[in-house]
Formats: structure tokens, sequence, C-alpha cells
């Protein structure tokens, strides 16, 4: 049933990227090849909301067809204000500091790219998510990759003496992604004192907060970096749709946040894209007010999580139980194994009959030899999240 793939010559580190596929092209084609369950990358099994859907089908009677305002139709962005008064405490002014997007992606690439310049500095927890590194290096500015802690006893964790360590003069962006994939780590109060002290010391620093899992904590409570009063001027966060409502494809989400830096961002905003899908633009503007989704998105996953850690069970896999996002890591050091998780995911993929996401290409090359880890979407099916662990199993003879 499972096929083999021809050699390819592969990279795993940073250098030559722009000659590189991304991890989840390479995973998914070769899931694709051999018909193996795909629990590797993160787009949910599940439909959107049914009112969602009529939502569309009441934009498409109403003849979306056609360019909005660049920025995003203002409705759409007076229910996102909305809502962050509600779930957030934090206001939000519709017509300046919200700007819709195709995805958060693409909110990503333009936040960094507007902000930085060449020789700038920009601070990445490892693992970080595989698109901040090429922008900023296309931007010619500076990653500088700082390894979170872990072991199998606490998971993943931050260094803050080595974070405040690696912060200097050219020192011009930080990035944190929370909840944090691939770790499925929250930040805790702890942290959040640590980040207001670091951003109140240095006054030249920008904080990009990735918010997409925010709906998505299991564990402790969600705090938006918007929620900090001494240097919101300085701080842009992404959200998406795609996440919290099941429709990753449609591709829309919004940076929001400090106005000067919205308005650097609309820059390269306009000239990108100039502006964002005109038809789930409302339909999300229809469905936002009617929406109880988002309230309860938190307890299904966590049940999805509770499943798939069921399988886990009994077996000599190490884990333990993620606080957000819908992913799972997994360490893998029973299998003594002197091969590259790269190497693993594509040998699972092709012959195990179960895909998933290797660590490795979401932290540099001097990070990624700690453990063997993978990363496993529990937003597919429990049918689905069975027969690739028990395909696995068999192969692996556990």
């Amino acid at each position: 049933m499972f096929k083999s793939l021809g050699e390819r010559s592969l990279n795993f580190g940073f250098s030559g990227m722009e000659n590189q596929t991304s991890i989840f092209t390479r995973v998914n084609g070769w899931a694709s090849q051999s018909g193996a369950i795909n629990l590797g990358q993160g787009f949910p099994d599940s439909a959107p909301p049914a009112l969602l859907l009529d939502a569309v089908g009441e934009a498409l009677q109403e003849n979306y067809y056609q360019y909005v305002p660049s920025f995003g139709l203002l409705g759409l962005r007076n229910q996102i204000s909305t809502i962050w008064k509600e779930d957030f405490g934090v206001n939000l002014n519709p017509e300046t500091q919200i700007t819709i997007t195709a995805g958060a992606t693409q909110a990503l690439h333009d936040a960094i790219s507007s902000i930085v310049q060449a020789g700038d500095e920009v601070l990445l927890l490892d693992p970080a998510y595989d698109s901040y590194a090429p922008v900023v290096l296309q931007a010619g500015a500076i990653p500088v990759r700082i390894p979170m802690e872990f072991s199998l006893l606490s998971g993943f964790y931050l260094n803050w003496d080595r974070i405040r360590d690696s912060i200097g003069s050219n020192t011009k962006l930080w990035i944190i992604n929370n909840p944090h994939n691939p770790t499925g780590y929250c930040l805790n109060a702890s942290d959040y004192k640590e980040i207001d002290h670091i951003m109140n010391q240095n006054p030249g620093l920008h904080l990009l907060g990735d918010e997409v899992y925010a709906y998505l904590v299991f564990e402790g409570k969600f705090r938006s970096f918007l929620d900090f009063g001494d240097w919101k001027e300085r701080v842009l966060v992404v959200h998406s749709f795609g996440k919290t409502y099941h429709c990753t494809g449609w591709k829309l989400g919004y940076a929001a946040g400090s106005f000067n830096w919205n308005q650097k961002l609309r820059s390269r905003h306009e000239y990108n894209v100039f502006c964002v899908n005109s038809l789930m633009q409302r339909s999300f503007e229809i469905y936002l007010p009617k929406d109880t989704n988002r309230s309860g998105i938190a307890d299904y996953y966590l049940e999805q999580r509770n499943f798939l850690l069921s399988l886990l069970e009994g077996k000599p896999i190490g884990y333990i139980p993620v606080q957000g996002t819908y992913f799972q890591w997994i360490d893998l050091s029973f299998l003594n194994k002197q091969i590259s998780d790269v190497e693993l995911a594509k040998e699972w993929a092709l012959n195990a009959g179960c895909a998933m996401i290797p660590f490795s290409p979401f932290m540099e090359n001097t990070h990624s030899n700690r453990s063997l880890l993978m990363r496993l979407c529990f937003a597919k099916s429990k049918e689905k999240m069975d027969k690739g662990m028990k395909n696995l199993y068999q192969y692996l003879g556990i």
C-alpha cells in the first residue's frame, strides 16, 4: 500500500532556504504519495459552524464579488473591535488599529518587513514557526534564535536569563507565538512579568505577537500582548479566523494594535494583496454577532487532545499534555536511532502509514539535535487519529 519515494537532497538548515520547500509541503507530498494518514499539517477535519456557512450564502446573495477597501470592510473591523472589548478587555479603534489580511502568514510577513531593516536583529524563540526566519532574512535583518529549554519531566519553558542576554543595541523586534506552535506552551503570569520588564527596559524594542491560537488554551489564562499599556505603541498582534472557525483555506486574518505600526504594515499590505477576499469578509461580518463557536472551541479541542493522549498511553513514547494549540509534541528517544527527525518523518509517511511534522525545521541546526521530537495535530477526526497511530504502532511493533 505504501509506495517508496525516490531519494532527494534535503537541506535541514537555514542556508539556501530560498531553494527549499517547506516541511509542510514535503510531508504532505509524502503522505499523498503513499496514502498515509496525515496527522501533520494543522488544518481541522471539522466543518465550519453552520451559521457561518449560512452567512456565506447570505453574502453570495448580496453579490460581494468586487474589491473592498484595502484595509478591510469597516463593518468587519467594527465586529473585531467589539470582540476585543468583550473577550480581552482591550479597546481598539477599528479604523486605524485593525487591518484585515489574507490569513496570519501575510499579516506576519507585512508586519515584519514593515518594521525591520538591514542589520536589525530579530529575536525568535526556538522552536519558531517556520515562516518567521525567511521574512527576517528577506529584509536583510538577522534572526537571533533563542532555544527554549526542554526536558521530559517539565516539557518546554523559557530561559529568561538567556533571553535578556540576547538583547543588544541592534535588537529591533521580538516575535512571540502564544500559545506556542509547535510546543503547545502557554505563557504564564511569571512570563508576562518578564516580558513587561524587558519591554519597559528596552524602548527601541518592538513586539510582534502571533496569537492565532488565542482561543485554544486548556491550562492557565490567555493574555494578549495588547493588554499592556506602557508599551502599546510598540506592539502588533496577529490573529486568524481559520484556526478558530475550522476554515484555514479561506485565508482570513488580521493584524491589530499600534497605530503607527499598523500604518507601516498597511503601506506594505496595499501593494502586496491590495485587499482581501470580499466574500469571506462579508460572511464574517454577518456571522460574528451570532458567534458562539469561540467560547466553546477550547473545550472541543481539550477533548480531542485527551483522545490523542489516550492513544499514547502505555507506549514508550514520551510526552507531556500541551497547554494550548491543537498540536501535541512527542519524544521518540526510545528508538535510539541515528537518524534525523526529517528522515524519520519521511520514512513513516512513506512506509508506516502515518505522517507527522518533525521539529528540526522549526529550529536552528545548533539547537535541533537535543531530542527526537515530532508534532501531531489533534484537529483531526478521532477515527483518523486512531487509524494513524495504529498504523505506526504496527510498523514499529509496539
